[in-house]
């Protein structure tokens, strides 16, 4: 019963972000067109250097949008996700492991989601960018991306938890789309910042996570950094924690009480 429950909101949810409409089409194709603006650099065969290394410009910025685009949409649509359809959620909350299928239902609606767009931009990029990355540590760098994944459901789960206002998630996300573009070494590395901007920025767990997958990805034979990591790591088990003692306090009270 439980199961099938679970499954019945997880596609409905699914196909109400699937729905044709014009904000499901521009969230797709909107990294794709800031991939298309730098089209030219497979001409240019443009580089940056480091860690005394070249590695192609084109292939560096893919990796970025990738996991800029990823992160913003969980943190943007899981809190809006979990109160689609007030008139149920009610019900949902209040029948035996109702709160369990509700936020299970809208975590993997939205992670789907995500990875569509994510699968987007990586298939673009390969057909028409020539995109490419060594995998001699793809497990590790595999690593790196769930955990980043976590940590940003993590985060957004705590939005949702303290109490913000849903018409404010929409703000939410083009707050943090603009802030972890431009100072999460998206578009250019950080190292380039200026001081002291260039130690802020690994505050970021996106930062952290993108410059260990950048370093996996984009060179051979490198050693990941075990700073960057168990800062991950810890990161990850910190806002769980957060997320969990909130979750007991706050979640259902606070649902039954604005619905």
């Amino acid at each position: 019963m439980v199961i099938n429950a679970f499954i019945l909101l997880t596609v409905k949810k699914i196909k109400n972000h699937l729905s044709f409409t014009l904000s499901t089409f521009t969230t797709i194709i909107q990294p794709i067109l800031w991939l298309s603006i730098f089209l030219y650099l497979r001409e240019e065969q443009i580089t940056l250097s480091i860690y005394n290394n070249q590695v192609r410009y084109i292939d560096f910025l893919v990796l970025g949008i990738f996991l800029w685009r990823i992160v913003s949409f969980i943190l943007g649509k899981f809190p809006s996700a979990i109160k689609e359809d007030s008139s149920a959620i009610r019900s949902i909350i209040t029948s035996p492991g109702g709160e369990k299928i509700l936020i299970w239902s809208s975590f993997v609606a939205t992670f789907f989601i995500a990875m569509i767009i994510g699968t987007a931009i990586l298939l673009t990029a390969v057909l028409l960018y020539d995109f490419s990355v060594f995998f001699n540590q793809i497990i590790i760098a595999s690593l790196v991306f769930f955990l980043i994944v976590i940590i940003h459901f993590e985060i957004a789960s705590i939005i949702v938890i303290s109490h913000i206002h849903i018409k404010d998630m929409k703000s939410i996300g083009f707050i943090t789309t603009t802030i972890f573009g431009f100072s999460a070494g998206v578009f250019f590395p950080v190292d380039h910042f200026p001081p002291p901007f260039d130690n802020l920025a690994y505050v970021l767990p996106l930062t952290q996570g993108l410059t260990i997958m950048r370093e996996m990805l984009l060179f051979p034979y490198f050693l990941p950094n075990m700073n960057l990591f168990v800062a991950l790591l810890i990161e990850t088990i910190i806002l769980f924690i957060a997320t969990i003692v909130l979750y007991k306090k706050n979640f259902k009270s606070y649902w039954l009480e604005t619905l």
